[in-house]
């Protein structure tokens, strides 16, 4: 029985061993076809580029060259133009000048009775055309800057280039509700510092599988920062990210990171129906339609450990409204926001925070129409996170004595249907 214990055991573990080689395999089949794949992409970008290049510059070097010779045979003809007139002149008095030595001749052999009619004839005689000058006469040239043909033999020499990899690539995305978080960093050790900024870029769909819809990327994020949290992102919906660098003294970027298909499966965040209230927005908004309505709740547990939210008074009634994170192991026990029955992280408009029922020393600015307030959350041990609010470009943070797999509401309590508030 022993022996056979012993084969079963040796026989798992070859399947599994098997099953790692033939998934090593798999990563080895897919890195082979990235590089054969992009090589030959790359390969018809090229033919492309300086087959479309060679024919724009062969017909521009065309065009400028046309150009210099009927500017060449334009100059030329404005110039003979004058010089045509002297010749025609020229031409004119050597005809008369001939005419009249022959009459002299026939008059020196016959009786000289029509001298003075050969004298008036003769009056023309030592009238000369004006002829200019060698040097006032143009001396058509053709001339070009031999540094200029050198700087252009030279841009074409070093036009394009092949690289092995982008400088910069994504390193994780992570789903958050109707979000993803993008980070990035460099993978050219000697470069990393000179980066200036970074371009990140989303499409929608799948754009390895499909590379049609490449033409569909836009910028979402351009700075300096290494991750970019994209929001309105439909849940369960591809969307295709890449990011590349502009380095420092340059105005150029740099290739593309392979792109990342990723999508969130977490719905964006959204209140609760409530009958005090309309919504708007997929429920992201919310306006009482009653004073002193009912606590507005989040559509569940939807706030979590490494989460942030967002909240954005889109009207204000100028009355001491709150927000907060609430853990509850339901949304039926949350009545009220500062209750004893439950913990709670609460920012009042007047600037006033309170945790577990306790008021902190700190007070941030009151709260006005079209401000912004973002409660963010990180994991410190267990039984313990540390929330982080801004808002004016202020921060505070405080502990909260909660356990990090506590189930968390955002909630407000408004005053007045002339106030409106949405979440994000």
């Amino acid at each position: 029985m022993g022996d056979k214990n012993e084969v079963v055991e040796t026989l798992n573990a070859a399947k599994s061993y098997l099953n790692h080689l033939e998934n090593l395999n798999k990563q080895l089949e897919n890195a082979e076809k990235q590089i054969c794949d992009t090589s030959k992409e790359s390969e018809r970008n090229i033919e492309t580029t300086f087959s479309n290049l060679l024919t724009n510059l062969t017909e521009i070097l065309l065009n400028r060259k046309d150009i210099l010779i009927r500017k060449v045979q334009k100059t030329r003809k404005q110039s003979l133009a004058p010089l045509e007139a002297s010749r025609s002149d020229i031409f004119s008095n050597i005809e008369k000048t001939k005419k009249l030595i022959r009459e002299g001749q026939s008059l020196l052999n016959s009786s000289r009775e029509n001298l003075d009619e050969f004298s008036q004839k003769s009056s023309f005689l030592g009238s000369l055309p004006a002829i200019p000058e060698l040097k006032e006469v143009p001396f058509i040239s053709f001339h070009y800057e031999p540094n200029l043909e050198s700087e252009l033999l030279d841009i074409c020499s070093q036009f394009g280039d092949v690289s092995r990899i982008a400088p910069v690539q994504i390193s994780q995305t992570v789903e958050k509700p109707g979000a993803v978080l993008v980070e990035w960093q460099s993978v050219d050790d000697e470069r990393c510092v000179d980066i200036q900024e970074f371009r990140l870029q989303r499409a929608f769909g799948d754009v390895i599988s499909e590379k049609h819809l490449e033409t569909n990327f836009f910028d979402c994020y351009v700075g300096a920062e290494t991750q970019f949290l994209v929001k309105d992102l439909h849940p369960n919906q591809l969307y295709s990210f890449r990011v590349c660098c502009k380095f420092e003294g340059s105005s150029d970027w740099s290739p593309w990171s392979l792109p990342q298909v990723t999508k969130t499966t977490i719905k964006p965040f959204s209140w609760a129906s409530n009958k005090d209230f309309v919504f708007a927005d997929g429920n992201k908004i919310a306006t009482p339609v009653k004073e002193m309505p009912s606590l507005l709740l989040s559509d569940g547990p939807q706030f979590a450990v490494g989460y942030s939210v967002e909240f954005s008074y889109l009207e204000f009634d100028n009355k001491c409204s709150t927000i907060a994170l609430v853990a509850a192991k339901d949304a039926t026990d949350i009545k009220e926001i500062k209750s004893s029955s439950h913990s709670y992280f609460a920012l009042d408009t007047t600037g006033e925070i309170y945790v577990d029922g306790v008021k902190k020393s700190t007070k941030l600015p009151e709260a006005a129409k079209g401000l912004k307030i973002c409660f963010m959350c990180e994991l410190i041990n267990d039984d313990k996170v540390r929330v982080n609010i801004d808002t004016c470009n202020k921060q505070v943070t405080y502990d909260w004595q909660i356990c990090k797999t506590d189930k968390l509401y955002f909630a407000a309590l408004l005053k007045s249907p002339a106030s409106k508030i949405m979440v994000e």
